[in-house]
């Protein structure tokens, strides 16, 4: 690639070769002394110094190549390595800068681009970062907009996180826009009590396309109270069983989800005692039904179904 205006790439290199002699030198002098608390500090702010300059001289590289900025070498970086995990380390080096993790943010956040973070995905290293499309997604980027309303918002976090939800149904939001929302630690436990008031708010235990820590609205209509009180009953099965099925041992996620099962069908004069209600996933559970001629439904999630376990 030809070079922008000013140091040509051969020129810029030599000036990292000299920013690297410097910082080795800067290690050696460290090493020469009987290094105590105070000595090292010092000798650290000067390592610090000089990593600092590296990145500096390591930018001029990037411009010489035609990359004017640290974002846009993440993203040229990002889409030749478009579906691939990869580590932070690489998205530091390829950036130049220090705030390399703001710059990802920015991309995802102003401009759309669709990175995903380990954070997020539990098929993937938690520091790596996977890019997964060449183009960005309006849709994300719209999303993110409304997340910064619905943070800015002067109500509680399960207020702020229900508004946000709200607004982009039934499009889903991931764990870090929630996080980002809700600013505060404890939001999973206040996604439980909003569907315990009756939002209909499903995760990944009910749908296994959405990752973990995701969740989404489909509808804007609460539910009646003899539905709120089968969900928290349903919590309180899965938390029991580990959100694992009893029968297969799968966990949510991958196309996996669970479901509530009674034992003893409620028509046939089964109750909601805990003994008689498990966790499975829904083939196991489609296995359960087929062998006694009924439909497959989570009779925890449709008590509608069963009119008989909660009186009006």
């Amino acid at each position: 690639m030809a070079a922008k205006a000013g140091k040509d790439p051969a020129e810029a290199l030599s000036d990292v070769k000299e920013a690297a002699r410097l910082y080795l030198e800067t290690i050696e002098e460290a090493q020469g002394i009987e290094l105590d608390q105070d000595s090292w500090l010092d000798a650290a702010a000067a390592i610090g110094v000089r990593a600092a300059e590296m990145r500096k001289v390591l930018a001029q590289v990037n411009r010489a190549f035609g990359i004017p900025s640290g974002r846009e070498g993440i993203l040229l970086y990002l889409r030749k390595h478009v579906g691939e995990s990869v580590p932070a380390g690489a998205l530091e080096g390829v950036s130049c800068i220090a705030e390399w993790a703001r710059r990802v943010r920015e991309l995802r956040v102003e401009h759309g681009w669709p990175i995903e973070s380990g954070i997020n995905r539990d098929d993937m290293p938690h520091d790596h970062y996977r890019l997964t499309a060449h183009e960005p997604d309006i849709d994300l980027a719209e999303r993110w907009q409304v997340a910064k309303t619905a943070r800015n918002r002067k109500t509680s976090g399960k207020e702020r996180v229900l508004y946000y939800l709200q607004e982009i149904s039934p499009r889903p939001a991931d764990k870090e826009q929630l996080a980002y929302v809700a600013k505060i630690q404890e939001w999973p436990r206040r996604m439980r009590e909003l569907e315990e008031e009756g939002w209909q708010i499903i995760s990944n235990v009910d749908d296994p396309s959405l990752p973990p820590g995701s969740y989404r609205l489909p509808t804007l209509e609460k539910r009646p109270p003899r539905v709120r009180q089968a969900i928290k009953l349903r919590y309180e099965i899965l938390e029991r069983d580990n959100k694992t099925c009893r029968d297969c041992g799968r966990i949510p996620g991958q196309g996996v989800s669970l479901q509530v099962h009674h034992v003893l069908p409620v028509h046939q004069g089964g109750d909601n005692d805990a003994d008689n209600l498990v966790t499975l996933c829904s083939d196991c559970h489609g296995g359960r039904h087929a062998l006694m001629g009924t439909s497959v439904y989570d009779e925890l999630l449709n008590p509608d179904q069963e009119p008989d376990v909660y009186a009006d």
